[in-house]
């Protein structure tokens, strides 16, 4: 992706828009954990407001990371101390999409991004005393690694495991709800990740979301998911371990 080019279209296509977007995405997030955010603010971030020094991004249409928030705070509008913090390529995203297909898809970029907030064991990770200088080092990592394409030697399904696709899940089923109609492929499982389809594993998962509709998301992941489910995923791994073996010659 062209770096020029998304500057332009992020200035021809979204503007003030995308920010309406993501205003949106931030209160869909905020609906459909509103426990899991209570008292913690979520921070939604346009690729293109950040300075040069931050990255481009072009290696992904969003990321997260758990401290994400403190190697941007001197970048976020209004920041209010700790919480979870996504960055979305809004450059990116506008190059590719328009109109309400931009609107859906930077919505499903921002829930898989939040899914990866609720898969880890908090929504941030606490560093108090933390060396100024290790998180500039941190940062300047994030940088390049978001402004490459994914590495071709680690697991296409790697940071996409069982429980990022559980919470994906139940995501999708809150969104619904509060009147987000969002296929479950568009955030989780699927081919890109060398694993079986979405709806596959919402079909394992059963009546699961409608049955944990009011707990956490760290208690939901602190279950056992439906033997279905998990029977999916190891069938999933163990495949991709199979065929991903070099074969001897004859």
């Amino acid at each position: 992706m062209s770096q020029v080019t998304h500057r332009n279209a992020t200035a021809g296509n979204t503007g003030d828009d995308m920010a309406k977007i993501l205003a949106d995405a931030e209160a869909l997030c905020r609906a459909v954990a509103a426990r899991d955010l209570e008292g913690v603010p979520l921070y939604l971030l346009r690729q293109s407001i950040l300075p040069a020094e931050c990255g481009s991004g072009d290696g992904c249409y969003g990321y997260t990371l758990a401290s994400l928030d403190l190697y941007l705070c001197d970048h976020i509008p209004g920041y209010r101390g700790r919480g979870p913090c996504i960055v979305i390529n809004d450059r990116a995203l506008a190059e590719d999409f328009n109109g309400e297909d931009l609107t859906y898809r930077t919505q499903a970029i921002a829930l898989h991004e939040f899914g990866h907030v609720l898969d880890r064991p908090a929504v941030y990770e606490d560093r108090p005393g933390v060396d100024s200088n290790k998180l500039k080092f941190e940062a300047l990592i994030v940088a390049h690694v978001t402004a490459k394409p994914p590495r071709e030697d680690i697991l296409p399904y790697h940071g996409h495991e069982a429980g990022f696709i559980r919470v994906c899940l139940h995501l999708c089923h809150r969104a619904k709800l509060v009147g987000f109609d969002i296929s479950p492929g568009a955030i989780c499982a699927g081919y890109t990740y060398c694993l079986s389809v979405a709806q596959r594993y919402q079909t394992a998962l059963g009546d699961e979301p409608a049955r944990c509709m009011g707990m956490l998301f760290r208690d939901i992941l602190a279950t056992k998911p439906p033997a279905a489910f998990t029977e999916l995923w190891t069938n999933d791994f163990f495949q991709y371990q199979q065929l991903s073996q070099p074969r001897k010659g004859k």
